[in-house]
Protein backbone atom coordinates (compact mmCIF):
# COMPACT_ATOMS: atom_id res chain seq x y z
CA UNK A 1 0.00 0.00 0.00
CA UNK A 2 1.38 3.40 -1.03
CA UNK A 3 1.42 5.80 1.93
CA UNK A 4 -0.03 9.29 1.66
CA UNK A 5 3.01 11.57 1.94
CA UNK A 6 2.43 15.15 3.15
CA UNK A 7 4.95 16.76 0.78
CA UNK A 8 6.00 20.29 1.63
CA UNK A 9 6.91 22.39 -1.41
CA UNK A 10 8.77 24.88 0.76
CA UNK A 11 11.45 22.26 1.36
CA UNK A 12 12.16 21.83 -2.33
CA UNK A 13 12.31 25.59 -2.91
CA UNK A 14 14.68 26.12 0.02
CA UNK A 15 17.07 23.45 -1.24
CA UNK A 16 17.11 24.87 -4.77
CA UNK A 17 17.76 28.36 -3.43
CA UNK A 18 20.54 27.04 -1.17
CA UNK A 19 22.23 24.97 -3.88
CA UNK A 20 25.59 26.75 -3.62
CA UNK A 21 25.41 26.68 0.17
CA UNK A 22 24.95 22.90 0.09
CA UNK A 23 27.91 22.48 -2.26
CA UNK A 24 29.92 24.56 0.17
CA UNK A 25 28.86 22.23 2.99
CA UNK A 26 30.38 19.42 0.97
CA UNK A 27 33.58 21.43 0.58
CA UNK A 28 33.70 22.06 4.32
CA UNK A 29 34.12 18.32 4.88
CA UNK A 30 36.03 17.31 1.75
CA UNK A 31 38.63 20.03 2.33
CA UNK A 32 39.65 18.41 5.62
CA UNK A 33 41.63 15.19 5.04
CA UNK A 34 40.51 12.29 7.23
CA UNK A 35 42.41 9.33 5.84
CA UNK A 36 42.30 6.02 7.67
CA UNK A 37 45.76 4.49 7.94
CA UNK A 38 45.15 1.38 9.96
CA UNK A 39 45.50 1.15 12.91
CA UNK A 40 45.47 4.96 13.15
CA UNK A 41 43.16 7.62 11.77
CA UNK A 42 42.90 11.36 11.29
CA UNK A 43 39.22 12.20 11.68
CA UNK A 44 39.44 14.77 14.50
CA UNK A 45 39.47 17.96 12.41
CA UNK A 46 36.60 16.96 10.14
CA UNK A 47 34.60 15.84 13.16
CA UNK A 48 35.05 19.28 14.67
CA UNK A 49 33.52 20.73 11.49
CA UNK A 50 30.55 18.36 11.69
CA UNK A 51 30.09 19.19 15.37
CA UNK A 52 29.85 22.89 14.51
CA UNK A 53 27.28 22.33 11.77
CA UNK A 54 24.99 20.27 14.02
CA UNK A 55 25.42 22.51 17.06
CA UNK A 56 24.31 25.53 15.01
CA UNK A 57 21.10 23.67 14.19
CA UNK A 58 20.22 23.42 17.87
CA UNK A 59 21.02 19.74 18.28
CA UNK A 60 21.83 18.14 21.61
CA UNK A 61 25.49 17.29 21.10
CA UNK A 62 27.73 14.43 22.16
CA UNK A 63 31.26 13.38 21.28
CA UNK A 64 33.18 10.33 22.46
CA UNK A 65 35.95 8.01 21.39
CA UNK A 66 34.97 4.39 20.79
CA UNK A 67 37.20 3.02 23.53
CA UNK A 68 35.69 5.23 26.24
CA UNK A 69 32.28 3.55 25.88
CA UNK A 70 31.82 1.06 28.74
CA UNK A 71 31.77 -2.57 27.69
CA UNK A 72 32.85 -2.07 24.09
CA UNK A 73 36.06 -4.06 24.34
CA UNK A 74 34.14 -7.02 25.76
CA UNK A 75 31.51 -6.91 23.03
CA UNK A 76 31.72 -9.83 20.57
CA UNK A 77 31.59 -7.42 17.60
CA UNK A 78 34.51 -5.28 18.81
CA UNK A 79 37.60 -5.34 16.61
CA UNK A 80 40.80 -5.19 18.64
CA UNK A 81 44.01 -3.60 17.42
CA UNK A 82 42.74 -0.13 16.41
CA UNK A 83 43.95 3.08 18.10
CA UNK A 84 41.44 5.78 19.05
CA UNK A 85 43.43 8.62 20.58
CA UNK A 86 41.74 11.86 19.41
CA UNK A 87 39.36 9.89 17.14
CA UNK A 88 35.86 10.71 18.31
CA UNK A 89 32.31 10.13 17.11
CA UNK A 90 29.95 13.08 16.84
CA UNK A 91 26.22 12.76 17.52
CA UNK A 92 23.59 15.48 17.21
CA UNK A 93 20.00 14.89 18.31
CA UNK A 94 17.32 17.28 17.08
CA UNK A 95 14.59 16.74 19.63
CA UNK A 96 11.04 16.41 18.42
CA UNK A 97 7.93 17.64 20.19
CA UNK A 98 6.94 14.09 21.06
CA UNK A 99 4.60 11.46 19.71
CA UNK A 100 6.45 10.70 16.48
CA UNK A 101 8.81 8.04 15.21
CA UNK A 102 12.56 8.59 15.43
CA UNK A 103 15.03 8.59 12.55
CA UNK A 104 18.81 8.20 12.65
CA UNK A 105 21.35 9.02 9.93
CA UNK A 106 24.71 7.35 10.37
CA UNK A 107 27.88 7.64 8.31
CA UNK A 108 31.64 7.44 8.60
CA UNK A 109 34.02 10.37 8.26
CA UNK A 110 37.17 8.37 7.57
CA UNK A 111 38.24 7.85 3.97
CA UNK A 112 40.72 5.56 2.30
CA UNK A 113 44.11 7.21 1.67
CA UNK A 114 44.47 9.30 -1.45
CA UNK A 115 46.85 6.78 -3.06
CA UNK A 116 49.61 7.30 -5.59
CA UNK A 117 47.47 7.59 -8.73
CA UNK A 118 47.06 11.12 -10.15
CA UNK A 119 43.81 13.09 -9.88
CA UNK A 120 42.68 15.55 -12.54
CA UNK A 121 41.43 17.84 -9.74
CA UNK A 122 42.53 18.69 -6.22
CA UNK A 123 41.10 15.84 -4.10
CA UNK A 124 40.46 18.24 -1.21
CA UNK A 125 38.92 21.21 -3.02
CA UNK A 126 35.36 20.08 -3.78
CA UNK A 127 35.68 21.35 -7.34
CA UNK A 128 32.55 21.57 -9.47
CA UNK A 129 32.82 20.59 -13.13
CA UNK A 130 30.28 19.42 -15.72
CA UNK A 131 27.50 18.80 -13.20
CA UNK A 132 29.71 16.86 -10.79
CA UNK A 133 31.42 17.75 -7.53
CA UNK A 134 34.75 16.06 -6.86
CA UNK A 135 36.66 15.16 -3.74
CA UNK A 136 38.17 12.35 -1.73
CA UNK A 137 35.35 10.83 0.30
CA UNK A 138 32.57 12.94 -1.25
CA UNK A 139 30.84 9.81 -2.59
CA UNK A 140 31.96 7.49 0.23
CA UNK A 141 30.55 9.02 2.31
CA UNK A 142 30.92 12.63 3.36
CA UNK A 143 28.40 13.75 0.76
CA UNK A 144 25.71 11.45 2.11
CA UNK A 145 26.08 12.90 5.59
CA UNK A 146 26.04 16.44 4.21
CA UNK A 147 22.71 15.56 2.59
CA UNK A 148 21.33 14.65 6.02
CA UNK A 149 22.73 17.80 7.65
CA UNK A 150 21.42 20.04 4.86
CA UNK A 151 18.00 18.39 5.08
CA UNK A 152 17.89 19.06 8.80
CA UNK A 153 18.95 22.66 8.19
CA UNK A 154 16.12 23.10 5.68
CA UNK A 155 13.54 22.08 8.28
CA UNK A 156 15.19 24.24 10.93
CA UNK A 157 15.25 27.41 8.82
CA UNK A 158 11.70 26.82 7.56
CA UNK A 159 10.46 26.46 11.13
CA UNK A 160 9.21 22.91 10.57
CA UNK A 161 9.35 21.14 13.91
CA UNK A 162 8.99 17.38 13.94
CA UNK A 163 7.17 15.16 16.37
CA UNK A 164 9.92 12.53 16.49
CA UNK A 165 13.63 12.93 17.04
CA UNK A 166 16.19 13.06 14.24
CA UNK A 167 19.68 11.86 15.14
CA UNK A 168 22.67 12.55 12.93
CA UNK A 169 25.86 10.70 13.83
CA UNK A 170 29.25 10.67 12.15
CA UNK A 171 31.53 7.85 13.20
CA UNK A 172 35.23 7.09 12.94
CA UNK A 173 37.09 4.05 11.62
CA UNK A 174 34.66 2.35 9.26
CA UNK A 175 37.06 1.67 6.41
CA UNK A 176 39.08 -1.55 6.34
CA UNK A 177 36.48 -3.42 8.36
CA UNK A 178 36.62 -1.07 11.34
CA UNK A 179 33.02 -0.37 12.45
CA UNK A 180 34.01 0.09 16.10
CA UNK A 181 32.80 3.68 15.86
CA UNK A 182 29.37 2.48 14.76
CA UNK A 183 29.30 -0.13 17.53
CA UNK A 184 30.29 2.50 20.09
CA UNK A 185 27.32 4.69 19.18
CA UNK A 186 24.97 1.75 19.63
CA UNK A 187 26.43 0.92 23.04
CA UNK A 188 26.25 4.61 23.95
CA UNK A 189 22.48 4.24 23.66
CA UNK A 190 21.69 5.92 20.35
CA UNK A 191 18.77 3.97 18.94
CA UNK A 192 15.87 4.92 16.67
CA UNK A 193 12.88 3.41 14.92
CA UNK A 194 14.91 3.32 11.68
CA UNK A 195 18.39 4.26 10.54
CA UNK A 196 19.48 5.41 7.10
CA UNK A 197 23.12 4.87 6.16
CA UNK A 198 23.91 7.18 3.19
CA UNK A 199 26.60 4.95 1.68
CA UNK A 200 27.05 5.44 -2.10
CA UNK A 201 24.09 3.40 -3.33
CA UNK A 202 23.45 5.54 -6.43
CA UNK A 203 20.02 6.47 -5.00
CA UNK A 204 18.98 2.82 -4.74
CA UNK A 205 16.99 2.10 -1.58
CA UNK A 206 18.65 -0.97 -0.08
CA UNK A 207 16.81 -3.02 2.56
CA UNK A 208 19.70 -5.50 2.58
CA UNK A 209 23.37 -5.43 1.69
CA UNK A 210 26.03 -7.98 0.94
CA UNK A 211 28.88 -8.93 3.24
CA UNK A 212 32.46 -9.78 2.50
CA UNK A 213 35.91 -10.84 3.60
CA UNK A 214 39.49 -9.89 2.72
CA UNK A 215 42.11 -12.62 2.56
CA UNK A 216 45.84 -12.94 1.91
CA UNK A 217 47.40 -15.89 0.12
CA UNK A 218 51.15 -16.14 0.64
CA UNK A 219 53.46 -18.24 -1.51
CA UNK A 220 56.77 -19.26 0.05
CA UNK A 221 59.93 -19.86 -1.97
CA UNK A 222 63.65 -19.76 -1.33
CA UNK A 223 65.27 -16.30 -1.52
CA UNK A 224 68.73 -15.41 -2.70
CA UNK A 225 71.12 -15.46 -5.66
CA UNK A 226 73.03 -18.43 -7.09
CA UNK A 227 76.60 -17.16 -6.58
CA UNK A 228 77.73 -20.54 -5.23
CA UNK A 229 75.39 -22.87 -7.03
CA UNK A 230 72.41 -22.24 -4.78
CA UNK A 231 69.00 -22.83 -6.30
CA UNK A 232 66.60 -20.06 -5.25
CA UNK A 233 62.90 -20.80 -5.71
CA UNK A 234 60.92 -17.83 -6.95
CA UNK A 235 57.36 -17.88 -5.49
CA UNK A 236 56.16 -15.30 -8.02
CA UNK A 237 55.62 -18.02 -10.61
CA UNK A 238 53.34 -19.98 -8.27
CA UNK A 239 51.44 -16.76 -7.52
CA UNK A 240 51.03 -16.15 -11.23
CA UNK A 241 49.52 -19.60 -11.67
CA UNK A 242 47.17 -18.88 -8.78
CA UNK A 243 46.02 -15.64 -10.40
CA UNK A 244 45.02 -17.52 -13.53
CA UNK A 245 43.14 -20.17 -11.55
CA UNK A 246 41.41 -17.49 -9.48
CA UNK A 247 39.37 -16.64 -12.56
CA UNK A 248 37.68 -20.03 -12.26
CA UNK A 249 36.76 -19.21 -8.67
CA UNK A 250 35.41 -15.82 -9.74
CA UNK A 251 33.12 -17.41 -12.30
CA UNK A 252 31.85 -20.06 -9.90
CA UNK A 253 31.33 -17.56 -7.08
CA UNK A 254 29.50 -15.07 -9.30
CA UNK A 255 27.01 -17.76 -10.31
CA UNK A 256 25.76 -18.33 -6.76
CA UNK A 257 22.02 -17.78 -6.30
CA UNK A 258 20.85 -15.59 -3.42
CA UNK A 259 18.27 -16.67 -0.86
CA UNK A 260 16.77 -13.18 -0.67
CA UNK A 261 14.48 -11.72 -3.31
CA UNK A 262 16.20 -8.35 -2.83
CA UNK A 263 19.13 -9.77 -4.80
CA UNK A 264 17.09 -11.53 -7.47
CA UNK A 265 18.42 -9.26 -10.23
CA UNK A 266 21.95 -9.13 -8.83
CA UNK A 267 24.58 -9.36 -11.60
CA UNK A 268 26.64 -11.79 -9.54
CA UNK A 269 28.84 -11.77 -6.46
CA UNK A 270 32.05 -9.81 -6.75
CA UNK A 271 35.51 -11.18 -6.01
CA UNK A 272 38.68 -9.48 -7.11
CA UNK A 273 42.41 -9.08 -6.62
CA UNK A 274 43.34 -6.13 -4.42
CA UNK A 275 47.09 -6.36 -4.39
CA UNK A 276 50.14 -8.43 -5.28
CA UNK A 277 53.44 -8.08 -3.43
CA UNK A 278 56.77 -9.87 -3.70
CA UNK A 279 59.84 -9.61 -1.52
CA UNK A 280 60.76 -6.63 0.64
CA UNK A 281 58.50 -4.04 -0.98
CA UNK A 282 59.91 -1.24 1.21
CA UNK A 283 63.38 -1.72 -0.33
CA UNK A 284 63.80 0.38 -3.53
CA UNK A 285 66.05 -2.16 -5.28
CA UNK A 286 65.67 -5.84 -4.49
CA UNK A 287 68.81 -7.60 -5.70
CA UNK A 288 67.67 -11.15 -5.11
CA UNK A 289 64.91 -13.65 -5.73
CA UNK A 290 62.07 -12.87 -3.32
CA UNK A 291 61.33 -15.29 -0.52
CA UNK A 292 57.59 -14.70 -0.54
CA UNK A 293 54.87 -13.41 -2.79
CA UNK A 294 51.40 -12.55 -1.52
CA UNK A 295 48.04 -11.89 -3.13
CA UNK A 296 45.22 -10.01 -1.38
CA UNK A 297 41.66 -10.74 -2.45
CA UNK A 298 38.25 -9.34 -1.56
CA UNK A 299 35.25 -11.67 -1.78
CA UNK A 300 31.62 -10.66 -1.28
CA UNK A 301 28.75 -12.82 -0.12
CA UNK A 302 25.00 -12.77 0.40
CA UNK A 303 23.62 -12.25 3.92
CA UNK A 304 22.95 -15.95 4.45
CA UNK A 305 26.68 -16.77 4.20
CA UNK A 306 28.70 -16.82 7.40
CA UNK A 307 32.34 -15.96 8.00
CA UNK A 308 33.72 -19.51 8.10
CA UNK A 309 31.50 -20.63 5.22
CA UNK A 310 32.95 -17.97 2.91
CA UNK A 311 36.58 -18.54 3.90
CA UNK A 312 36.41 -22.34 3.92
CA UNK A 313 34.65 -22.48 0.56
CA UNK A 314 37.23 -20.18 -1.05
CA UNK A 315 40.21 -22.04 0.39
CA UNK A 316 38.73 -25.43 -0.47
CA UNK A 317 37.97 -24.40 -4.05
CA UNK A 318 41.45 -23.05 -4.67
CA UNK A 319 43.21 -25.96 -2.98
CA UNK A 320 41.31 -28.41 -5.14
CA UNK A 321 42.36 -26.55 -8.29
CA UNK A 322 45.94 -26.35 -7.04
CA UNK A 323 46.20 -30.11 -6.50
CA UNK A 324 46.25 -30.69 -10.25
CA UNK A 325 48.81 -27.96 -10.92
CA UNK A 326 52.39 -29.23 -10.67
CA UNK A 327 53.85 -25.89 -9.61
CA UNK A 328 51.22 -24.99 -7.00
CA UNK A 329 51.02 -28.49 -5.56
CA UNK A 330 54.74 -28.27 -4.75
CA UNK A 331 54.61 -24.78 -3.24
CA UNK A 332 54.04 -23.86 0.39
CA UNK A 333 50.81 -21.79 0.16
CA UNK A 334 49.17 -20.25 3.22
CA UNK A 335 45.79 -18.52 3.56
CA UNK A 336 44.88 -15.93 6.20
CA UNK A 337 42.09 -13.51 7.04
CA UNK A 338 43.17 -9.86 6.82
CA UNK A 339 40.30 -7.86 8.33
CA UNK A 340 37.13 -8.61 10.20
CA UNK A 341 34.43 -10.38 8.25
CA UNK A 342 31.64 -7.96 7.36
CA UNK A 343 28.38 -9.90 7.48
CA UNK A 344 25.55 -9.01 5.15
CA UNK A 345 22.37 -7.91 6.87
CA UNK A 346 18.98 -6.32 6.34
CA UNK A 347 15.76 -5.05 7.84
CA UNK A 348 12.68 -7.16 8.62
CA UNK A 349 10.31 -7.93 5.76
CA UNK A 350 7.44 -5.50 5.40
CA UNK A 351 9.09 -2.62 7.23
CA UNK A 352 7.22 0.69 6.86
CA UNK A 353 10.31 2.58 5.71
CA UNK A 354 10.29 0.92 2.29
CA UNK A 355 6.91 2.04 0.92
CA UNK A 356 7.48 5.47 2.45
CA UNK A 357 10.88 6.09 0.86
CA UNK A 358 9.73 4.55 -2.42
CA UNK A 359 6.78 6.97 -2.54
CA UNK A 360 9.08 9.89 -1.81
CA UNK A 361 11.44 8.79 -4.57
CA UNK A 362 8.54 8.72 -7.00
CA UNK A 363 8.00 12.46 -6.44
CA UNK A 364 11.43 13.26 -7.86
CA UNK A 365 11.90 10.43 -10.35
CA UNK A 366 8.93 9.48 -12.52
CA UNK A 367 10.20 5.92 -12.87
CA UNK A 368 10.74 5.68 -9.11
CA UNK A 369 13.91 4.60 -7.35
CA UNK A 370 15.27 1.04 -7.48
CA UNK A 371 14.65 -0.97 -4.32
CA UNK A 372 17.06 -3.90 -4.05
CA UNK A 373 19.99 -5.28 -2.12
CA UNK A 374 23.24 -3.31 -2.05
CA UNK A 375 26.09 -5.08 -3.83
CA UNK A 376 28.65 -4.02 -1.22
CA UNK A 377 29.48 -4.50 2.43
CA UNK A 378 29.41 -1.79 5.08
CA UNK A 379 28.81 -1.25 8.80
CA UNK A 380 25.03 -1.76 8.62
CA UNK A 381 25.43 -5.06 10.49
CA UNK A 382 26.20 -3.11 13.67
CA UNK A 383 22.60 -1.91 13.50
CA UNK A 384 20.82 -4.94 12.11
CA UNK A 385 22.68 -7.59 14.12
CA UNK A 386 23.85 -5.75 17.25
CA UNK A 387 21.22 -3.15 18.10
CA UNK A 388 17.50 -2.49 18.31
CA UNK A 389 17.63 -0.17 15.29
CA UNK A 390 17.05 -1.60 11.80
CA UNK A 391 19.05 0.13 9.06
CA UNK A 392 18.75 0.59 5.31
CA UNK A 393 21.36 1.92 2.91
CA UNK A 394 20.33 4.88 0.75
CA UNK A 395 22.82 7.40 -0.55
CA UNK A 396 24.14 9.59 -3.35
CA UNK A 397 24.68 8.94 -7.02
CA UNK A 398 28.23 9.32 -8.25
CA UNK A 399 31.33 7.32 -9.02
CA UNK A 400 35.00 6.47 -8.46
CA UNK A 401 34.74 5.55 -4.79
CA UNK A 402 38.18 4.61 -3.43
CA UNK A 403 39.75 5.92 -6.65
CA UNK A 404 41.00 9.15 -8.27
CA UNK A 405 38.39 11.75 -9.26
CA UNK A 406 35.72 10.52 -6.86
CA UNK A 407 32.52 12.49 -7.47
CA UNK A 408 28.81 12.95 -6.90
CA UNK A 409 26.21 14.01 -9.49
CA UNK A 410 25.01 17.42 -8.30
CA UNK A 411 21.41 17.41 -9.58
CA UNK A 412 20.78 13.98 -8.10
CA UNK A 413 22.48 15.06 -4.90
CA UNK A 414 20.08 17.97 -4.50
CA UNK A 415 17.21 15.56 -5.00
CA UNK A 416 18.69 13.36 -2.27
CA UNK A 417 18.71 16.31 0.13
CA UNK A 418 15.05 16.93 -0.73
CA UNK A 419 14.17 13.27 -0.25
CA UNK A 420 15.95 13.13 3.10
CA UNK A 421 14.10 16.23 4.31
CA UNK A 422 10.73 14.93 3.11
CA UNK A 423 11.51 11.57 4.75
CA UNK A 424 12.18 13.32 8.05
CA UNK A 425 8.75 14.96 7.91
CA UNK A 426 6.87 11.90 6.65
CA UNK A 427 8.52 9.44 9.06
CA UNK A 428 8.83 11.54 12.21
CA UNK A 429 5.61 13.51 11.68
CA UNK A 430 5.12 17.24 11.99
CA UNK A 431 4.63 18.58 15.49
CA UNK A 432 1.12 19.74 16.29
CA UNK A 433 0.91 23.51 16.41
Amino acid sequence: MTPNIPFDDRIDRWIEEKREHILQLNRSLVSVPSENRVPYGDEARVQEVVYGHLERLGCEMDRFTPDEVPGIKEHPAYLAGRHYENRFNVVGRKKGAGGGRSLLFSGHMDTVPRGDEPWSVDPFAGEVRDGKQYGLGIFDMKGGMVAAIAALQALDELGIRLAGDVIVETVVDEEYGGANGTLAARLRGYEADIAIIPEPSNLTICPENQGGGMYRITFHGKPGRSFSGEEPVNPVFAAARFLLLFREYQAAHASKKPASAWFSDDPGLTSYIQGVRAGAVHVPLQDRTPGTCSIDVWIQCYPETGENDLFDEFVGFMKKLSETDELLSNTDVRYEKLIRFLPGSGIPDGHDILPLTAAIGKRYYEQGLPVRGAAFACDSFMFNLHSETPAIVWGPKGGNAHAPDEFIDIDDFMNLVKMFAQTMVAWCGAAKS
